[in-house]
């Protein structure tokens, strides 16, 4: 099998485990409506580190897909929130994740925040009503606590990626002719 083929397999393991991981949450309840506990944002925000980013746009737009496909919310207005709130998030987790003073849970917390906004924005849209807004102060805090959880789990499977790992050494491997295997032979 080739490194390509490798990589695109990682990435739909990945992406499964992000649509597996948002059915799921679909069964624990919070007792807030519109609150999630974002256990399908961990793979997102694993695959912004350690992959292309358009994989993990790709991933995070297939996971909103089939999730609001088994959800039967697909083009309704709970669709179009998450959808909302997805893109926000990937794109402020993406921009965070360049900065280095953030770790991975900075721009999980950011990225909670930002979809929480992007979801009372297309709120508003829906329903026309400002009221809407009285509720972000509500959903931001519990978006904190959210992130703060993803960002953790995040973290810790970043110290000790298997993918991070594969990934990194084949491309290094290609790109170096297989440089590695001879300073491995060398060492030996």
């Amino acid at each position: 099998m080739n490194d390509q083929l490798k990589r695109l397999t990682i990435v739909a393991m990945m992406t499964c485990a992000a649509i597996v991981l948002g059915i799921i949450e679909t069964f624990i309840p919070v007792f807030i409506p519109g609150v999630r506990l974002g256990l399908a944002n961990v793979i997102i925000l694993i695959m912004i580190y350690e992959f292309k980013f358009y994989e993990g746009l790709a991933a995070d737009l297939i996971r909103i897909v089939v999730v609001a496909l088994f959800r039967g919310t697909l083009l309704q207005p709970v669709f179009f929130m998450s959808l909302a709130g997805g893109m926000a998030s990937f794109v402020v987790m993406l921009g965070f994740s360049k900065i280095k003073i953030f770790t991975a849970m900075g721009s999980s917390v950011m990225g909670s925040v930002a979809h929480a906004s992007a979801q009372m924005v297309v709120a508003f849209i829906i329903i026309s009503s400002t009221a809407v807004f009285y509720y972000l102060p509500f959903i931001i805090l519990l978006s904190l606590g959210t992130g703060i959880l993803s960002g953790v789990v995040c973290d810790l499977y970043l110290s000790s990626s298997i993918t991070s790992h594969f990934i990194t050494v084949r491309e290094y491997k290609h790109k170096f002719n297989n440089k590695i295997e001879e300073i491995d032979e060398e060492n030996i």
